[in-house]
């Protein structure tokens, strides 16, 4: 892909429509979100097509409300991300905007969400600090490494916010979702419905692992995670006992849990209550319950990235084990 075309300022909308549909027909590194609808058949059986309708066109709306301004008073909303001054990356400001194009599609009870990092938009700095008194910057050895994925990381955090957006979305609108985000090479030509995707492989393997409503990452979060602690918790306690493709799967838990409680169009509504009026079947009432000892749990340990042990951690694989160690301890 031409450097060139991609990192100038893109003004004219059909130019950007261009530079899209030319950047989506070539192999890029991509994050893709895969969620699917617990108890599909049953619940459009209830209430019929319109109410899946209904929540796509919220996650339409969700990737136009990341390209509205935005003060940064919420912490964490959908357009506002940190980016570090330091070379350490402990010290950031807050800023707006600085966000990739963000695409979605959906195939019947699936929905998918995804970003390249080839294109982003101009982003502003905001008069807010952010500390992140302990970054992670590793990789796993022997493992592809994806040097853009640092380079804009904003693109990606933006981009696990937009997911934890649409997440609590649909639990607002009593839909039970069950995703997993993965990260790598990928053709996703939306133009012509054109999907060779890597990471959906193992997203699709990861995400019926687990016995909860939530969002796992995939294996290949170890080489593509998020900077900032806040963003992920070390959580276990979702995947299924004895179920090989729990193999596809991070210790780590997108931590949706706090975005619910820092933001203000969800935090005004009871978690549990939500929850408990979808679980209305007994032979999925694990997936609800678990969903709601996930959210305790993401509550109760808000500082968890504080209390790791971080002696002799050499490279992911040890993080990882630390982290093991500490939920294995607390849980």
């Amino acid at each position: 892909m031409d450097s060139e075309k991609t990192n100038k300022q893109l003004i004219h909308t059909d130019e950007l429509k261009n530079v899209l549909e030319e950047i989506c027909q070539h192999e890029q590194v991509y994050s893709v979100a895969l969620f699917d609808i617990l108890g599909f058949s049953k619940l459009v059986s209830s209430k019929g097509n319109q109410v899946v309708l209904d929540l796509y066109n919220k996650l339409l709306d969700t990737l136009d409300k990341q390209r509205t301004h935005n003060d940064g008073t919420t912490g964490f909303a959908s357009s506002v991300v940190p980016v570090p001054v330091t070379k350490d990356w402990k010290q950031n400001i807050m800023m707006a905007e600085a966000n990739g194009f963000i695409n979605a599609c959906h195939f019947s009870d699936t929905f998918l969400i995804y970003v390249n990092y080839e294109l982003s938009h101009d982003g502003f700095a905001l008069a807010t600090p952010f500390n992140e008194p302990y970054p992670l910057l590793l990789g796993e050895v022997g493992t592809a490494y994806y040097p853009v994925l640092y380079q804009k990381h904003n693109i990606y955090l933006s981009f696990l916010q937009t997911c934890m957006e649409f997440f609590c979305q649909a639990i607002v609108s009593g839909i039970p979702l069950r995703g997993c985000i993965s990260t790598g090479l990928a053709i996703m030509d939306h133009t012509k419905s054109i999907y060779i995707v890597k990471p959906i492989v193992e997203a699709a393997r990861g995400e019926p692992a687990q016995n909860s409503l939530g969002i796992a990452f995939g294996n290949s979060f170890n080489n593509s995670h998020p900077v900032y602690n806040k963003y992920f918790i070390p959580y276990l306690n979702h995947l299924k006992p004895n179920d090989d493709r729990t193999k596809f799967l991070s210790p780590m838990m997108l931590d949706w849990a706090r975005y619910w409680r820092d933001t203000p169009d969800f935090k005004k509504y009871d978690f549990i209550e939500c929850i408990n009026n979808m679980n209305t079947d007994e032979k999925s009432s694990s997936y609800y319950e678990n969903a709601i000892n996930f959210f305790e749990f993401s509550k109760k340990h808000e500082k968890w990235y504080s209390e790791l042990n971080r002696e002799e951690i050499n490279d992911i694989t040890d993080y990882y084990k630390k982290a093991t160690e500490w939920f294995e301890s607390v849980k």
